[in-house]
């Protein structure tokens, strides 16, 4: 018989199974679980994989402990529907615990965690459990066969609940009883008392059962061996585990269940005795504790009463409580009460206040006196005393602060109500009316007397005018004008202190040397720039700036320390005159700015293509027309708009370099000046403001342009910095970076070398005519007296040299030179080509068993590749 069950268990089982692995209808499922239910087999062949878990709910009782269990049961159901389903959440591989539900049910009982590692969920989280990193998908025919576990489970424990065996087993599982009659204790299991054999009157509800019991016996059947709900048959000893009348294995009749033998016990000290002949107890007595507890109820509810009834009529809990003992009970609200008789007695409180011994004709407020006979819980004569010890307590208090007049600090006690806070204001109200009519005045402030002997006073009006962090820093400022040989103004003073509470520091702050008029002042009224650091005072950075607008250039503005920042940076020029800007409109005149702004609008026009200087007056303006010759605004003279020389009628229709040729074979004044017109007519170009200037470029090629303060190379137009941005540079001084083609290093060749160079390239233009006479003519820039003056060479001519010194001579071939674009690099010896790449940073390794003949000439392919000559340097267009 026992076998048949079992199969026909596991065909029920496996088809529930496989409905609720394809996510088959939910009654087919619920009607696989009812057959499993219905089937007689043990608990322990029916459960496979939790029959091994205990669950049992901790800490709790009745009701709640049965719907626990039942939640647990269905949240756990959940969890393994939703594995099985095809369409999973999107959290599924984690279990959180922290939702309360959770801890409530799952969590709470023992077992429930162990259910979810058999779904999968074997990793402890800090938070919850969760399916190992390494399981991509949950094990579907496992978690549906303990789904289906769980899901009989809830079935059979519902069963259990509802069935009416309930009642007899949970009197088989109850603790121990007392008998009602014989008060003797009786084991749990013993339906009728062992004694007086009465049947057990006390009954407990189904809500109370202890649940432990129903899951042990839905899990481990061996707790009811001893139960109604097993017997033994007595034809073939099979053990049956359902009440029926039948045995499950010889379908023979169950027998009569036997009597219950009766226990020994030792004798008991209560005798039997009929039913009839049993006195009935006497009623207890009132437990005191309660009967006073049940009082203090009533009367509270009493009082909360009177205390809602007293709100709506605007009386306060005190003033109700307090009536409530002054008026004596009665028919008579206490706020009906207080509304009638508070008048009075307040009024009786004042006057028994003024009639005291220590009153002296002391005046109450109603509401000082009200507030004593609060504090005196009604009683008017200790109201009046207690009164009249505050109010002098109050008037104390006063005299304490600074008002000595006991008669003025009474009055206003008494029209304040008794309260200090509003008495002070009235008292101080006449002390700051002062203060308010000069706040509100349209007078100056008065100045602050630092030698006035109340500090205290002093350090308020600092605090409160100069708006001082601390108190300590107002006695730091007042110590420090205070001192004998401070020379400071009480401004300088505030200021250093607000940023500072070092006095050291601060006297350092105040006391700063001016660099050009060495004297002392504060920091505030020292000014600087923002290309250094150098701080000049306020009166010589005006004088500097003035002087500078007026009669000086527009890059001549810079610090008169250290004369700071570089002109020939434009970038950075930029940025310092937008600061200066800010700075100078501030300290200078309006006449003295404005002239700044115009000579920083012509600085900027410089920088415009269209822009011209006239080659008549040195007078700037914009052409915007197409036309050579140009018409000067200024001098209404003409001039060619390219090559800058003044405008011929020979020069309409030809071009630049076409009327140059006619002008050499045609003027005989040029014809007479000979190469010294040449290099006058080629002179200095300045590449920043392009005036030019009919000056030689031999000598010293360090120029600085008169219209603009540019200073730059004559000979290859870079400009000079007192700073060099090239890395690795040896040179000190001024730096300019002459390229190898400037004259800067060619004017150190002889005459005879440069002409080879020319005769390498195949060009034979350079003159050797004879000079018409022994001085050199050629206009050059001299300092005579600390002035520049352009002046004739005067030196002696050379033959061969075309009627010029050698200095010049050399800076006529090295003119065309550079108007042919010709690299001098061929003509190098070892010594300068070594030197050539060391200065242009060309890697002059030599390499291993390389002799001369090799390494020179790599060496000059690799110079003349890598280092190009001078972009800047004046060509031949």
């Amino acid at each position: 018989m026992a076998s048949i069950h079992s199969n026909q268990l596991e065909k029920v089982r496996c088809h529930a199974e496989a409905c609720l692995h394809s996510t088959g209808s939910v009654l087919e499922i619920r009607a696989g679980i009812l057959a499993m239910a219905n089937i007689p087999l043990p608990p322990s062949a029916k459960y496979h994989y939790i029959a091994a878990e205990t669950m049992i709910i901790e800490n709790s009782i009745g009701n709640n402990r049965k719907e626990r269990l039942s939640t647990a049961l269905n949240i756990l159901e959940k969890y393994g529907c939703n594995l099985t389903s095809s369409s999973r959440p999107k959290y599924w591989r984690t279990v959180k615990h922290n939702n309360p539900v959770f801890r409530a049910t799952v969590d709470s009982i023992q077992g429930g965690r162990a259910v979810l590692c058999l779904y999968g969920y074997s990793n402890q989280q800090p938070d919850g459990l969760s399916f190992p990193d390494v399981v991509v998908e949950p094990d579907i025919e496992k978690v549906a066969a303990v789904t289906l576990e769980v899901m009989s489970l809830r079935m059979e424990l519902d069963m259990l609940l509802k069935s009416p065996v309930l009642s007899v087993f949970s009197l088989c599982m109850s603790p121990e009883w007392q008998c009602k009659s014989c008060t003797v204790v009786n084991a749990g299991s013993s339906i009728l008392c062992e004694v007086c054999e009465r049947p057990r009157l006390a009954a407990i509800s189904v809500g109370a059962v202890s649940l432990e019991a129903h899951v042990n016996y839905l899990f481990f059947s061996h707790l009811l061996s001893t139960s109604l709900l097993q017997w033994v048959c007595q034809f073939c000893t099979y053990v049956n585990y359902t009440p029926a009348s039948v045995c499950e294995m010889c379908d023979l009749p169950r027998p009569e269940p036997a009597k219950m033998p009766v226990k020994l016990h030792p004798p008991s000290q209560v005798k039997r005795v009929p039913v009839l002949s049993v006195k009935p107890k006497d009623p207890p007595m009132e437990d005191p504790d309660l009967r006073r507890q049940k009082l203090m109820r009533e009367e509270g509810l009493k009082l909360i009463e009177l205390i809602r009834d007293g709100e709506k009529k605007g009386v306060s809990p005190e003033e109700v409580y307090t009536g409530m003992r002054v008026s004596g009970g009665g028919n008579i609200l206490p706020c009906d009460w207080l509304k009638a008789e508070l008048p009075h007695l307040l009024d009786q409180i004042c006057a028994m206040a003024e009639e005291q011994p220590r009153g002296g004709g002391v005046t109450l407020s109603r509401a000082e006196a009200k507030m004593a006979w609060l504090s005196a819980g009604g009683e008017t004569e200790r109201a009046a005393r207690q009164s009249l010890r505050d109010r002098h307590a109050k008037v104390k208090e006063l005299c304490s602060l600074g008002f000595n007049d006991e008669a003025r600090c009474q009055e206003v006690l008494r029209q304040n109500g008794g309260e200090v806070r509003g008495a002070l204001s009235l008292l101080q109200r006449p002390l700051m009316e002062p203060f308010h009519q000069r706040m509100w005045s349209d007078q100056p402030e008065p100045t602050i007397d630092i030698n006035h002997p109340d500090k205290q006073r002093v350090c308020r009006r600092l605090l409160a005018v100069y708006d001082l962090p601390s108190w300590g820093r107002c006695e730091l400022a007042l110590s420090l004008l205070q001192e004998r040989t401070a020379p400071y103004s009480l401004d300088d003073v505030v200021q250093a202190v607000r940023e500072s509470q070092d006095r050291d520091f601060i006297r350092r702050v105040l006391a700063k040397e001016c660099p050009i008029c060495l004297s002392e002042f504060p920091h505030s009224k020292m000014q600087s720039l923002t290309s250094c650091q150098c701080s000049v005072c306020c009166g010589c950075f005006q004088q500097h700036f003035t002087i500078a607008v007026r009669d000086k250039h527009i890059r001549d503005m810079v610090c008169p320390v250290c004369w700071e920042p570089d002109i020939n940076d434009p970038e950075h020029l930029n940025s310092y005159f937008s600061t200066l800007d800010i700075q100078l409109r501030e300290c200078l005149e309006p006449e003295v700015y404005d002239l700044f702004h115009k000579k920083l609008t012509e600085q900027a026009l410089i920088k415009d293509p269209k822009f011209l200087w006239c080659s008549h007056c040195s007078y700037g303006f914009i052409y915007d027309g197409d036309q050579l010759k140009v018409t000067c605004f200024q001098c209404r003279n003409s001039f060619c708009a390219q090559c800058k020389k003044p405008w011929e009628s020979q020069h309409g229709g030809l071009s630049c370099e076409q009327y140059q040729s006619w002008k050499r074979e045609n003027d005989p004044e040029y014809q007479r000046q000979g190469l010294a017109g040449y290099l006058r007519d080629n002179g200095i170009t300045c590449p920043n403001c392009r005036f030019q200037y009919a000056l030689s470029k031999g000598g010293c090629m360090h120029f600085c342009c008169s219209q603009c303060r540019y200073q730059f190379c004559s000979g290859c137009n870079n400009p000079f910095h007192t700073t060099c941005a090239v890395i690795q540079c040896s040179v000190t001084g001024l730096h300019a970076h002459h390229p190898r083609d400037c004259l800067f290093y060619l004017r150190d060749w002889e005459p005879v070398r440069l002409q080879a160079l020319l005769q390498v390239e195949m060009y034979y233009l350079f003159s050797l005519a004879p000079p018409p006479s022994g001085m050199c003519g050629v206009i050059e820039q001299k300092d005579e007296g600390g002035q520049q003056t352009d002046s004739a060479c005067g030196a002696q001519t050379q033959p061969g040299h075309a009627g010029l010194c050698e200095k010049h001579y050399r800076e006529y071939l090295v003119s065309l030179i550079n108007g042919h674009s010709i690299d001098p690099a061929p003509l190098f010896n070892a010594n300068e080509l070594v030197l050539a790449c060391r200065r242009y940073q060309v890697d002059d390794a030599r390499g291993e068993m390389e002799d001369d003949e090799t390494y020179y000439p790599r060496m000059l392919e690799k110079l003349i590749d890598e280092v190009p000559l001078g972009d800047k340097v004046p060509r031949k267009k």
